[in-house]
């Protein structure tokens, strides 16, 4: 590995993050929890979403996202693989998939994605984050080379305007970011048309891979064509049920000696969306469309592949002539 020293982080030694387990390290100590999902693939824990670390022949490797923790997640990949790790492909372009990208020497993204990338979350001020790395953009189609299992590149830009996945053909696995996978299913950013061709795209190559896997984890192999049939149904004329943001997740205690404790798996409080108002609860509620879009927010089928959309945004605007 280049010599590159870990991103400072005592300013947050007074924040517990816990883990699912209950386990409470402080937000400065590095911390990484791996499980190999398939030959050569390892699912990486630090804080925030899922990585995944791929090795490919001949002492070949990828990272697929950062998450946001303290520590040098490039390290520790190198530690669990025992040979360099010096490239990092990123799925979108949001904090907690590229917080670490200053580790690696090359980073895979799409060009919208790069303006954006590795901008903190409030939670963060005060640490420091390099976003002086290479980068090499992806488009549509190209290839990233990984020795024995190189991935396809797949645009996919909704929950953010960069998202790609990427299909690894030889290892039969299709990474997806926070695009598929959600435990409610897919809330669409742009519009339900949008989304069915973007889908539509990607539906083709359903029998070149057998398990998806995205920022939360595990996802229905099947969700492409679940959401892409729902998309369809609601084109077609089929109207869900009404639909209200649940409360943004602001989850925060504190112990008995005084330190704050944020889950592991969960966005920090103040992280959430920029547009937000208070729910009946009192919690921090997501304001994707404006008030007076408030009442046309729809969700059709059942979780996870319900689909939550504005019923004033099915079809794409008529193109200009």
């Amino acid at each position: 590995m280049s010599e590159k020293k870990w991103f400072d982080f005592s300013c947050k030694s007074n924040i517990l993050l816990e883990d699912e387990e209950g386990n409470r390290v402080p937000m400065s100590e590095p911390y990484f929890r791996s499980e190999e999902i398939a030959p050569k693939t390892w699912k990486i824990l630090s804080d925030g979403d899922f990585s995944y670390l791929l090795e490919g022949d001949d002492g070949d490797a990828l990272l697929i996202d950062s998450g946001c923790g303290a520590g040098s997640i490039r390290e520790y990949c190198e530690t669990l693989l025992g040979h360099p790790v010096s490239r990092i492909a990123n799925t979108h372009h949001h904090f907690d998939h590229t917080a670490n990208d200053g580790y690696f020497d090359l980073v895979y993204m799409a060009a919208e994605s790069v303006p954006l990338a590795t901008q903190p979350f409030p939670s963060f001020e005060g640490i420091n984050f390099p976003r002086n790395y290479t980068v090499q953009i992806v488009e549509d189609g190209d290839i990233i080379p990984l020795k024995g299992r190189d991935l396809l590149v797949l645009k996919m830009p909704d929950h953010a305007v960069g998202s790609i996945v990427m299909l690894d053909r030889a290892y039969r696995l299709l990474f997806v970011g926070d695009e598929y996978g959600m435990p409610f299913g897919k809330s669409i950013n742009t519009t339900v048309e949008n989304w069915a061709n973007l889908s539509r795209k990607l539906m083709p190559h359903r029998c070149e891979y057998d398990a998806v896997w995205g920022g939360n984890g595990l996802a229905d192999p099947d969700i492409v064509r679940k959401l892409y049939d729902n998309c369809i149904a609601i084109m077609e004329g089929a109207e869900g049920e009404p639909r209200e943001d649940p409360p943004f997740n602001n989850w925060q205690q504190t112990d008995d000696e005084g330190h704050i404790i944020w889950k592991r798996k969960l966005p920090h409080p103040g992280d959430g969306p920029k547009n937000q108002k208070k729910g009946s609860d009192g919690g921090l509620q997501d304001v994707r469309w404006n008030e007076a879009q408030e009442n046309t927010k729809r969700i059709y089928g059942q979780a996870p592949s319900a689909v939550v959309y504005d019923k004033q945004r099915i079809f794409n605007a008529p193109a200009k002539v």
